[in-house]
């Protein structure tokens, strides 16, 4: 089994599908898909609380926004600065 091993969306939402068409069966996906369990486990979770949008790949984007935020921050903060 590849632990942690790269899947696309598409994958994800076939996993999902299979795992919830076979009554949850979470090792019966993890081993026909070759993902850990806790990944199906987590996939199947996050579709029921948010559908397809649960599945995307969010990594890295928290990161993202809060150089973004600190930047416009920075940004205001200098230009106060220059006002006064």
């Amino acid at each position: 089994m590849d632990k942690g091993r790269k899947t696309t969306l598409e994958e994800r939402l076939k996993i999902v599908q299979f795992t919830l068409d076979n009554q949850k069966d979470y090792q019966s996906a993890a081993e026909k898909y070759q993902v850990s369990y806790q990944q199906v486990y987590g996939w199947v979770r996050k579709y029921e609380l948010d559908g397809k949008d649960g599945l995307l790949d969010r990594r890295g984007r928290k990161l993202q926004m809060e150089n973004d935020y600190l930047k416009k921050l920075n940004q205001i903060e200098r230009e106060l600065e220059d006002y006064r």
